[in-house]
C-alpha cells in the first residue's frame, strides 16, 4: 500500500516536470525551440519509460504484497494451531501430573495400611508369645515343684 502511495507520488511529479517543460518550451524561441522539442519529446520518451517501468514495479509489488499477506496469514493460521496444539498437550500434562498424584497417594495410603496392618500382626504375635510364655514358665514352675516329690519317689523305690 505504501509503495503504491509512492508511486502515484512519483508519476505526479514527473507529470509536473512534464508541464514545466513543456511550458518552458512554448515560450522559446527559434534554435532554443527545436532544442527544447527534442528534450521534451526525449522526456515524454523517458516519461513514457518510467511510467511503464512504475507500473511493471507496482504490479511486482502489488504480487509481493500479496504474497506476503497469504503467507503472513499461513503463518497465522500455523501459530493459532500451534498455540492450540501447545495449549492442548499444557492440559495433557496437567491432567497426567494430577492422576500421578493421585496415583502416589493411593500408593502411600496402601504402604501405610500395610504397615498398620504389619504391625498390628506383630502386636498379636507378641502377644501371643508372651501369653504362651508365661504358659510355659507357669507349666516350668509345676514341673519344678514336682521335682523334690518325684525325687522322693525315685529315692523311696530305690
Amino acid at each position: 500500500m505504501f509503495a503504491l502511495m509512492f508511486v502515484l507520488l512519483w508519476v505526479g511529479v514527473v507529470c509536473l516536470c512534464y508541464r514545466q517543460l513543456h511550458q518552458t518550451s512554448a515560450l522559446s524561441v527559434g534554435v532554443m525551440e527545436e532544442s527544447y522539442q527534442d528534450t521534451l519529446e526525449c522526456t515524454e520518451e523517458d516519461i513514457t519509460d518510467k511510467v511503464v517501468f512504475l507500473e511493471k514495479r507496482v504490479t511486482e509489488l502489488e504480487k509481493d504484497t500479496a504474497a506476503n499477506g497469504e503467507q503472513h496469514s499461513r503463518l497465522k493460521q500455523e501459530n493459532l494451531q500451534l498455540v492450540h496444539r501447545a495449549n492442548a498437550l499444557e492440559e495433557q500434562l496437567k491432567e497426567q501430573e494430577l492422576r500421578a498424584d493421585q496415583t502416589l497417594l493411593e500408593e502411600i495410603k496402601k504402604q501405610r495400611e500395610l504397615l498398620s496392618k504389619m504391625e498390628r500382626e506383630k502386636s498379636i504375635e507378641i502377644e501371643n508369645l508372651q501369653a504362651r510364655l508365661q504358659q510355659l514358665d507357669d507349666e516350668n514352675s509345676e514341673l519344678r515343684s514336682c521335682v523334690p516329690c518325684l525325687k522322693a519317689n525315685i529315692e523311696r523305690l530305690e
